[in-house]
């Protein structure tokens, strides 16, 4: 999926942001990444980017969900709630 964002052009922050914004460590972000549960990308430099729609998820999952963070869980609802970005982008 990164890729269809990347040609997009838009919309990634760096790991520092990332984790502020999202409210999750960047170590589980960059693990989550590595697993496929959230797009990254690397710039020239190898620094990763990540995309600020699955941040704001992550981070009304983290505040206005009453329930522990379940990664399968959460790639569904990014998967559901951001279907029409991700079909948008690929054309």
């Amino acid at each position: 999926m990164a890729v269809l964002h990347l040609e997009s052009g838009g919309g990634w922050i760096g790991a520092k942001d990332a984790a502020h914004l999202s409210g999750v460590r960047a170590a589980n972000l960059r693990r989550w990444a590595e697993r496929g549960v959230i797009s990254v990308i690397r710039d020239p430099g190898q620094h990763r980017h990540y995309y600020i729609p699955e941040l704001a998820l992550l981070a009304f999952w983290g505040k206005e969900k009453d329930e522990p963070l379940n990664l399968i869980a959460l790639t569904n609802h990014i998967a559901v709630m951001l279907a029409p970005a991700y079909n948008c982008e690929s054309t």
